[in-house]
């Protein structure tokens, strides 16, 4: 067994490397209805993807259990490998590779589009499905992706991905069983009309001029409403009130003076509003999102 999940692991990297810049490969499961209607459910190590997949893949069909290539169009292109999988629970470290024949899994429909999304929260907590705000669930989708950095606007395109599936959702739950009717009906839920958002490309590096505060080179960043999702080098950071500020004022270089006077002009006077400002700056800066004056 151990020598099969070896040449399935291979194969599945060496998927993964031939799509990397050209597709979201995302650590999901996947599985759809007999319209190509395709639910992901994404996750770490141990959030129950599998098991998600090996009840959901009896209804409807499988695509994978932990690999899912998505490309520009949305088509989902299946990865059906053998599912490693607990057969005894005296022995819970140990587990099997079974093909979905073995497992009576549901043969996929002839093409697939990624059309829901759920991002699966094992826990103590029975909550169900919640919508995910977007800045969220590409800050948590970013962590189940491989090679993403490679594509060409990668927040961009997490958030039209988000937007062209009517948003997502996470689903906080103790057994996965229990909200199997809920994950397959999400395919019929209508979904969220898309939020507004800014796209804020890279930009070249125009250097640190004296006593000015300055961005840090970054990859990509999408701007909403109340929230900016920012990614330099392969990390991501969701910013917030003060912090999106900031990110803003800076498209520019900025003084600290200059940085306090446009906070106090949003938001108005405030006696702290210096050290406000110069502590939210140097956790930018611990953070790797802004360069402190040369």
């Amino acid at each position: 067994m151990a020598h099969d999940y070896a040449v399935t692991s291979r194969v599945t990297l060496a998927a993964l490397d031939a799509t990397a810049g050209l597709r979201i490969n995302l650590h999901a499961g996947a599985v759809a209805d007999d319209e190509g209607r395709t639910l992901v459910v994404i996750g770490p190590s141990g959030s129950g993807k599998t098991t998600a997949v090996q009840q959901l893949a009896r209804r409807l069909g499988y695509l994978s259990d932990e690999t899912t290539s998505v490309d520009e169009g949305l088509a989902v292109h299946p990865h059906p490998k053998p599912l490693s999988v607990i057969t005894d629970r005296d022995a819970p470290l140990v587990k099997h590779s079974l093909s979905p024949d073995d497992l009576d899994l549901r043969r996929p429909p002839p093409s697939a589009h990624l059309h829901r999304i759920v991002l699966l929260h094992r826990g103590d907590t029975d909550l169900g499905l919640v919508p995910l705000a977007p800045a969220r669930a590409i800050a948590e989708i970013v962590a189940q992706t491989s090679s993403l950095v490679r594509l060409e606007h990668p927040v961009r395109r997490l958030a039209d991905t988000i937007d062209a599936c009517g948003g997502a959702w996470a689903l906080h739950y103790r057994e996965l069983a229990d909200w199997l009717d809920d994950l397959v009906d999400l395919l019929d839920v209508e979904g969220r009309p898309p939020p507004p958002r800014r796209h804020h490309p890279s930009q070249a590096d125009t250097g640190r001029p004296p006593g000015a505060w300055t961005r840090t080179p970054w990859r990509d960043a999408v701007e909403y409403d109340d929230e900016l999702v920012l990614m330099v080098d392969s990390r991501v950071h969701v910013l917030a009130g003060l912090g999106v500020v900031l990110w803003l004022a800076l498209e520019a270089p900025r003084t600290a003076d200059e940085l306090v006077a446009e906070v106090q002009e949003l938001w108005g006077a405030h006696p702290d509003a210096v050290t406000l400002v110069g502590d939210a700056l140097e956790l930018m800066v611990a953070e790797g999102m802004l360069r402190p004056p040369a």
